[in-house]
């Protein structure tokens, strides 16, 4: 016999891991009354409709044992031990509206009680002194859109999220947390460049700039700091489309070579024997000066001696192979 108290997600998860489990009955509590049929008035559209609704968990105990776990309008009193085990729970005393009790109360056997009754308020471990103000809700008291705790002798003390508003949306909490680093930020270093999360107001998509003759912050507004300006640096197409610039290479053309080469050609060509001797002989005593070039060039460019030295060498292979090739081409037509 299982007793869960809750209505909320935590509540209907633990009602359907009692029935999977093998319970022989289980029961819901909920402080509220069972909602509508139809969207009421204070839940109008987009907001989320408070209606009757049937979980997954509700409907597992239904087809196992015919009736809905839930109670509505109970309030939980006091646990009543077992008989048979004083240290055990024997079952729960509660009040129910509209109950047929004399006193009120009604007494629910357990051998089981869940609470999930989600977030009741900040940890007293926090502030186990008492030193920082609450609300109703037992929350902490911090200005939305300032966060800073309210009777905390110290002024770096933030709240923010469910410690704060209590128990909301994710979503909600997360937006307090990044809009609660801003102030911190601001806090710390007198200004900030971190986005302001929480109040509509200062959010950039819904921030508009006050016209000429009105304030720049109306009342009831939160102060949007101004953030420090940078100057904008130029960028290239390339960056703005997401890719990194490389350097521009500019390639420059080969010069072209003079009528007369295409006639010096044909001249070497035509040349006797005697001719391509001497130019063998001219590529051996040039091979000393064009080594002697490529240093020097080295050393004015800043090349490595080492490639030009070899770059110099290539030249000079490939001048006496052209004069090779030549004389063996006289030879054979001769």
């Amino acid at each position: 016999r299982v007793v869960v108290i809750g209505g909320g997600d935590t509540a209907v998860d633990c009602v359907a891991t009692a029935v999977r489990l093998g319970a022989r009955s289980v029961i819901q509590f909920s402080r509220r009354d069972e909602a509508p049929k139809q969207r009421p008035s204070h839940t109008p559209w987009p907001c989320w409709a408070d209606t009757y609704r049937v979980d997954y968990a509700h409907s597992e105990v239904m087809q196992l044992h015919g009736v809905d776990p839930r109670e509505y309008l109970v309030s939980t009193k006091s646990f009543k031990p077992s008989q048979e085990d004083g240290s055990k729970v024997g079952s729960v005393i509660a009040t129910r509206a509209n109950s047929s009790e004399a006193s009120g109360n009604v007494e629910y056997p357990a051998d089981l009680v869940i609470l999930a009754m989600g977030f009741t308020g900040p940890d007293k471990a926090v502030d186990p002194t008492g030193m920082l103000q609450r609300d109703q809700h037992s929350n902490f008291k911090a200005a939305y859109g300032e966060y800073r705790a309210e009777g905390s002798p110290w002024k770096n003390l933030f709240a923010c999220g469910d410690c704060r508003r209590g128990a909301s949306l994710v979503v909600t909490a997360i937006a307090e947390g990044r809009d609660c680093a801003s102030r911190v930020d601001t806090f710390l270093m007198g200004d900030t460049s971190l986005p302001r999360a929480a109040p509509l107001a200062a959010n950039p998509t819904f921030y508009q700039l006050p016209k000429k003759g009105e304030s720049a912050n109306p009342p009831g507004m939160v102060q949007r700091f101004q953030r420090k300006r940078q100057q904008k640096q130029d960028v290239s197409e390339a960056f703005e489309r997401g890719f990194v610039a490389e350097p521009t290479i500019v390639e420059e053309p080969e010069a072209e070579l003079p009528a007369a080469s295409s006639a010096s050609a044909a001249a070497v060509s035509e040349a006797s024997p005697a001719f391509m001797r001497k130019v063998s002989e001219f590529a051996a005593r040039a091979s000393e000066p064009a080594a002697a070039a490529a240093v020097a060039a080295a050393s004015a460019t800043g090349v490595p001696t080492w490639m030009a030295v070899g770059l110099g060498g290539l030249a000079v292979i490939n001048v006496a192979l052209a004069a090779a090739v030549i004389a063996l081409a006289r030879g054979r037509r001769s």
